[in-house]
């Protein structure tokens, strides 16, 4: 195994650069309600039409009627606009306006009937079916302030049509019994459709959330396959750089000796299944003692203890996963003798961070790493080979053999221990 020899964290990239424009940042909408607010902006906009093309193109006969009529242009025309300004503001991407202009639609529809042709007229249906649709199913869950809004017109209005029709005043169009039943008869069409739209896009928005929400956990286990959890929480907050110094860690580098020429006489298969079930044992181990592995690299294995959260015992925490892995081998040995383990032990501060953009990884820097590395490729097959620093970090809880000094290229002479077992053994 090579030894890891860079020093310095490298630097972050940057974050690419946002595609979207600027008027589509201001208000984020998830997919629910900007598909909702493009089925009802067309919706909306087609019975504005039809009703202003209606009002202004085959008026109600008769003289008494007329006032009516001119009026029933004037508003029908306005709310013509008003959805079509909505309509534009939501294909355009301004979708808080878009959302909250059909919502004034809704409204304004209410509010004029009601007055326009007073009580009798199944407005009351209209209103309990309709006006309520449009923010539960305009504005998502987390955009509470619009939701309130939206909701909060709508009761306003549902007020204001019970109060202005139980004060008893007069309709500016008293409906024949003809008009009456043409009025009533529109009003169960539109709170019928509007009704079946409701229950569509509940249905579509909940297949859609819980779509969203296999995808979020699918991509949530893939990022806690190659992440720290609390690495995965940081970047999923927003975090651009992740880049931290941890005075006190444990570093865990182990290597199989003689890997390769196993691997030369045997075919993949075999080669897999036996490097596989080794280090599924080594990942066992250090999710028991809270050791994070970090990568491997061929057939060795490189783990840190304290980072990225810090472990009170990180030394004692490694040293045991360390003899863990001995035992592990030593099952592994009896069918394949021709193996051994080397793992190598260093105890102190590390530069920790994530670089990469697509394929990210969590990795430890520094000169405690660099000896963790030369202490594993100097060991012996079946040693535990154990810095200073390790060895007084860990007391007399664990049993350690001194092996004299170790010449290691670019660090000098350091002393070394071998560690053997726990001293409660």
């Amino acid at each position: 195994m090579t030894a890891h020899q860079t020093q310095d964290l490298p630097a972050a990239p940057a974050a690419p650069a946002a595609t979207a424009p600027a008027r589509r940042r201001w208000l984020p909408a998830p997919p629910g309600p900007l598909r909702n607010a493009h089925t009802f902006g067309w919706l909306v906009t087609v019975l504005a039409a039809f009703m202003a093309v209606e009002s202004i193109g085959f008026p109600w006969p008769g003289e008494e009627y007329a006032a009516f009529n001119r009026l029933a242009a004037w508003v029908t025309g306005g709310l013509l606009v008003l959805a079509a300004g909505s309509l534009a503001c939501v294909l355009t991407g301004r979708m808080l306006a878009g959302r909250m202009g059909i919502v004034l639609y809704g409204c304004g529809v209410v509010g004029a009937m009601t007055v326009i042709l007073g009580p009798g007229t199944g407005i009351d249906v209209l209103a309990a079916t309709c006006l309520f649709a449009g923010p539960a199913l305009l504005f998502a869950r987390t955009e509470r302030l619009a939701l309130a809004v939206g909701c909060a017109l709508c009761v306003a209005v549902i007020a204001f049509m019970q109060v202005w029709i139980r004060l008893g005043y007069a309709p500016y169009a008293p409906a024949t019994a003809a008009n009456l039943a043409e009025v009533r008869t529109g009003v169960v069409i539109v709170a019928a459709c509007v009704g079946v739209l409701v229950v569509y896009l509940y249905w579509s928005a909940e297949i859609a959330r819980g779509a969203a929400a296999r995808e979020a956990a699918r991509s949530d286990a893939l990022l806690l396959n190659v992440l720290p959890a609390s690495v995965a929480d940081r970047l999923k907050a927003g975090e651009q750089r992740i880049a931290d110094r941890l005075d006190a860690v444990t570093v865990l580098f182990a290597d199989i000796a003689g890997f390769t020429a196993f691997a030369a006489d045997r075919n993949a298969a075999e080669v897999v299944e036996v490097l596989g079930g080794l280090f599924s044992r080594f990942d066992a181990l250090c999710a028991a003692h809270g050791v994070e592995k970090l990568k491997t690299i061929g057939d060795g294995y490189m783990a840190v203890a304290g980072a990225p959260a810090g472990l009170p015992d990180h030394a004692g925490a490694a040293a045991r996963v360390a003899l863990g892995m001995m035992e592990a081998m030593a099952e592994t040995l009896r069918d394949h003798p021709g193996l051994g383990l080397r793992v190598g032990l260093n105890t102190g501060p590390v530069v920790a961070g994530v670089i990469g953009t697509h394929k990210f990884a969590y990795d430890v820097w520094g000169d405690t790493v660099n000896l963790a590395s030369r202490l594993e490729s100097r060991a012996s097959p079946g040693t535990i080979a154990v810095s200073a620093s390790t060895r007084d970090a860990l007391g007399e809880r664990f049993r350690l053999e001194p092996l004299g000094t170790a010449e290691l290229k670019g660090i000098g002479a350091v002393p070394v221990w071998r560690l053997v077992g726990s001293a409660e053994e």
